[in-house]
């Protein structure tokens, strides 16, 4: 694939990430105002239905800002949150090594690998300790052990968003594959 392409394609990939995390949270609170009509009816039902497809969207485990809940439950906002994070830290590192490599070099090595596209075992180990807080508090409520708090459950979605959209992120560069 040409680096042009790679190029669009995270283009792409960075605003339908940030297109979705808006969504999620301007929806709600244009409820909230009272905002009306077809396109606002279409635009909110259009995103609470493709939320419904990964989300349970249960009541007691979303956020309700200003009186009307969101579209996803509070670990999913703190997915995407950390998702729209990750999408903007990738592109600002990207744009980085593009600038230390110059314009003549194409897909290199990723940090810390052996073979050009391989993951670095670090890259692994990163991955997975993002994913603990989740895993983590999701054990803990089923456990009873913790109750079931949004801001948590929020908090605890965040690193592994991030992480998730980071690699995402490092594929379509061509960096792994």
């Amino acid at each position: 694939m040409t680096r042009g392409r790679r190029r669009w394609i995270g283009a792409a990939f960075t605003a339908v990430t940030l297109a979705w995390l808006l969504l999620i949270l301007l929806v709600p609170a244009a409820l909230a105002r009272g905002t009306r009509g077809r396109t606002m009816t279409a635009v909110s039902a259009g995103t609470y239905l493709m939320a419904g497809f990964v989300c349970h969207q249960r009541p007691d485990r979303s956020f309700h800002p200003a009186g009307v809940q969101m579209p996803v439950c509070a670990r999913c906002a703190g997915l995407y949150l950390g998702a729209g994070a990750g999408v903007l830290a990738a592109g600002v590192l990207a744009a980085g090594v593009r600038r230390r490599q110059g314009a003549g070099s194409g897909p290199g090595r990723t940090a810390g690998s052996t073979e050009p596209g391989q993951a670095p075992a670090w890259l692994r180990w990163a991955v997975l300790a993002a994913a603990a807080p989740t895993g983590i508090s999701f054990v803990a409520e089923m456990a009873g052990w913790i109750p079931s708090i949004g801001e948590l459950r929020a908090a605890a979605g965040v690193p592994l968003g991030v992480a998730v959209t980071w690699v995402a992120s490092l594929v379509i560069r061509g960096d792994l594959a």
